[in-house]
């Protein structure tokens, strides 16, 4: 009776959990059917314990992410809102080749998701310690034990691979990797447990091509701004679907039973700082950890028409040329990123065009130069990054970055580069008093044209921190340098407005051929 009762339930489309009287309830019954109970409990662990995956029971965001039809869905939730274990669920589904269904809700696995063939799976962690902490344990609990033909742990014994004896192959990377270990390689399933660097998820995006793979992303959205405009923002239920998890949403499975107490949910969210509840309960965008420039939103990006047409909807507009600053951010690897910026007669800094070119020296200087005489700039300065403008412009060379572009009748002068102050400074022309209406004493100070800056509008959306300075994340340090990625644009604007720049201390500033002499 006990293996029939046990293999009823292993062959359901569904299965429930096994049996919850506590110790006491058992007490009350006659001894044989206290025993047999208690069997036929223990019969059911152990089987939940060899065949997970038949066992579990999704919540209701985790099987909206199992159903998705999308080849790439991001599962975007605050903390403990059932993330990694959607993760492990999906990837366990399908190289067990297990795709359960009820009544109530149909097939669990889209069947657009299911392959015929064995899998070549990845996962991807933020670190070593996470796949051993959280990724082994849940996944392990799920795969079916029968199925794993092997293990392998690399020298710091975490898991690296798992070999499956249908012939699947389960491979693991960590963030902390040098990026060429994401490249040249490709993926059946690939499943990115919390944010990883954009450029290994470049890398790893190009491996699901080949094979026409799928992709689950889980995460907490508290670093990696990148990611709300790469997945949230293109959202279309189709080639990318984005599930919204609450922690609250992980009170309770599909079926009713009991997964995490809202009490202590709600204890947890009062332990935590204001600004960071809507990230790790309520999974929202809106205050990444780390971002450099939290203030930046759409209010500061605004329409600039150099003409009085009377367009709806421009924010800006001025018929003749105010005094302009370039800004100039040069790389011997990267692309040169410039800006050129314009201020009224209120001191207001609107940044006007951007020029993101790689060339040499001599090829950059004609093209700011035109670029400025093509817009009908009032040119009153040029700022450098200090650093790079006094490197040689050649190996070898006499003159330097700054000499180089000054004979070639560009010249610019450095810039102020205290990091921190600039931060503050900028922060500063960024804010305004969101709770009152805006009004020509409530407004910002600095604003980015939507049609001419896109490149500079993203380095200032993503510009972020570390998360943390050390190994740990208890060892965070606000003043830590900012990480080296999405940095040229915001470096531009950090470089502009250190000097404070006026109208009118500007309109009283050198003509544009001194500068150039000055310079060289």
């Amino acid at each position: 009776m006990i293996d029939q009762a046990a293999s009823s339930m292993v062959n359901n489309s569904f299965l429930v959990a096994p049996p919850s009287e506590d110790a006491d309830s058992l007490d009350n019954l006659e001894d044989g059917k206290t025993a047999k109970l208690a069997s036929i409990r223990e019969e059911l662990q152990r089987r939940q314990r060899e065949y997970g995956i038949k066992y579990f029971i999704p919540n209701r965001p985790q099987l909206k992410a199992l159903q998705s039809p999308a080849r790439i869905v991001a599962y975007v939730g605050g903390n403990r809102a059932g993330k990694s274990t959607a993760g492990a669920a999906f990837l366990s589904a399908l190289l067990a080749k297990f795709y359960p269904r009820c009544k109530c809700h149909g097939d669990w696995i889209n069947p657009a998701k299911r392959f015929d063939r064995p899998l070549k799976a990845l996962i991807v962690a933020t670190s070593f310690l996470k796949i051993e902490e959280v990724i082994e344990p849940k996944l392990m609990s799920l795969l079916p034990k029968e199925l794993i033909q092997s293990t392998h742990r690399g020298g710091m014994n975490y898991l690296r691979r798992v070999k499956l004896k249908n012939g699947s192959i389960i491979s693991c990377l960590s963030g902390d990797q040098d990026e060429m270990e994401f490249e040249s390689a490709d993926w059946d399933i690939v499943w990115c447990d919390e944010p990883i660097s954009l450029a290994k998820h470049t890398a790893i995006t190009r491996g699901l091509l080949d094979r026409r793979g799928i992709m689950i992303l889980t995460f907490t959205p508290k670093i990696e701004p990148w990611m709300k405009e790469a997945y949230v923002d293109k959202a279309d239920g189709k080639k990318i679907d984005v599930i919204e998890a609450d922690t609250y949403e992980n009170t309770e499975d599909i079926h009713g039973n009991p997964i995490l107490s809202k009490e202590d949910i709600k204890d947890w969210e009062d332990s935590l700082p204001e600004d960071e509840v809507a990230t790790r309960v309520h999974g929202k965008f809106f205050h990444l950890r780390g971002l450099v420039y939290k203030e930046f939103s759409d209010v500061h990006q605004v329409y600039c028409n150099h003409e009085d047409t009377g367009e709806e909807g421009c924010s800006f507009h001025y018929k003749y040329p105010d005094p302009v600053i370039c800004v100039l951010d040069p790389h011997d690897r990267n692309p040169h990123h410039v800006i050129w910026a314009y201020l009224d007669r209120q001191d207001d800094v609107i940044i006007d065009s951007e020029m993101i070119i790689h060339c040499e020296l001599d090829d950059l200087a004609k093209k700011v130069t035109q670029h400025e005489k093509n817009m009908g700039y009032k040119m009153r300065k040029r700022l450098i990054d200090p650093n790079f403008g006094r490197k040689p412009a050649k190996v070898g060379a006499r003159l330097s970055v700054m000499q180089e572009l000054a004979r070639n009748k560009c010249g610019f002068y450095e810039a102020n580069d205290n990091i921190e102050l600039g931060h503050m400074i900028v922060r500063d022309y960024l804010h305004w008093n969101s709770s009152k209406p805006m009004s020509a004493t409530n407004k910002p100070k600095l604003f980015f044209s939507k049609e001419r800056v896109p490149q500079t509008i993203r380095s200032m959306r993503n510009h972020q921190y570390g998360e943390w300075k050390g190994t740990t994340k208890d060892d965070r340090d606000p003043k830590e340098m900012s990480k080296d990625k999405d940095t040229h644009g915001a470096d531009c604007i950090r470089y502009l407005m250190i000097g404070r720049p006026t109208y009118y201390r500007l309109t009283e500033d050198i003509s544009s051929d001194e500068m150039a002499v000055a310079a060289y």
